[in-house]
């Protein structure tokens, strides 16, 4: 009996130890997907804007629904975020690796470098970071950078800071966990600002994209029950339609459609351009109907 009384005694600490790191890995788990989804919508909210901002058209008035916008902020930063998650587990895997192989002592020795270097590099990061901020000019073309520079300073000075204190024989305070959510605040502080800066340039560069694509987008016919005197400075004509039984008496040409969302069409004219275009928000009802034709195909002159 004394035994088994032992025996569970000294079982006990070992479950615990078990249940509070799954606890650990679940909690992390989920704190990071919240993050990442949040970077995704975040991202997609701004991309939304400013791609429609360079066609003139106020986002709100799109509805656009949480799943396109999510769905805009996995395509631009799929990439991104493959490659700083590669990066990461290559530099795990390498500090994993060399604490495997390596002497105890050499090890040691390996982080007593490290420490003052990361320190001074994390410092670096966070100044130019703050630098950006007083005068982002300079940083312009480095969309992103400013950001990752802060949150990866925070990193490699708490790194420091901690190797600083175990070096001194200091175990880890009562208030390691609140240390920890702050670094994980400011880092996400960082990440929020690289997608910021990020999300801007590329909604740029996705709109003057599309705007060169736009003669090569298939061409809309739109039929309206009623006429919607549509005409874009000259750009859409409008066909009258003869059947005096037709559900449709009016037809639009030379338009393109760039987005339907939120029960709303957004067409532009087949020569639009950013100096001059005009972009034309339609509802989306039963008394319209879009009929689409190659890019390049002459409309018929009778409806």
């Amino acid at each position: 009996m004394v035994h088994r009384s032992r025996m569970r005694r000294t079982a006990a600490p070992g479950g615990a130890t078990g249940s509070s790191r799954a606890l650990k890995v679940a909690g992390a788990v989920v704190a990071n997907t919240t993050l990442l989804t949040a970077l995704l919508f975040f991202f997609g909210y701004l991309y939304t804007q400013v791609f429609f901002r360079h066609f003139r058209v106020h986002y709100t008035i799109l509805g656009q629904p949480v799943d396109e916008i999510l769905a805009r902020g996995v395509d631009g930063l799929f990439v991104p975020l493959a490659v700083l998650a590669g990066v990461s587990l290559v530099l795990l895997c390498v500090a994993r690796f060399l604490k495997t192989v390596l002497r105890p002592r050499t090890w040691r020795a390996v982080l007593r470098v490290c420490t003052p270097v990361a320190a001074i590099a994390g410092t670096t990061f966070i100044g130019l970071a703050v630098g950006v901020m007083i005068a982002p000019a300079g940083f312009r073309e480095y969309a992103g950078v400013p950001g990752l520079l802060f949150a990866t300073g925070v990193l490699l000075d708490f790194f420091a800071w901690r190797r600083f204190l175990a070096g001194r024989g200091v175990r880890e305070p009562n208030s390691g966990v609140a240390e920890w959510g702050i670094v994980y605040l400011l880092m996400s502080v960082g990440f929020f600002w690289a997608v910021s800066d990020y999300s801007s340039a590329v909604g740029t560069r996705r709109a003057f994209e599309v705007e060169a694509r736009v003669p090569d987008l298939p061409a809309v016919q739109v039929y309206s029950a009623k006429s919607l005197n549509l005409t874009a400075s000259g750009e859409v004509r409008q066909v009258a339609c003869r059947e005096a039984e037709a559900a449709y008496r009016y037809r639009y040409d030379g338009l393109k459609l760039l987005l339907q969302s939120g029960g709303q069409y957004v067409l532009v004219p087949a020569t639009w351009t950013s100096s001059n275009g005009t972009t034309i928000v339609l509802p989306r009802t039963d008394a319209v109907r879009l009929e689409f034709t190659p890019a390049q195909a002459v409309a018929s002159g009778e409806c």
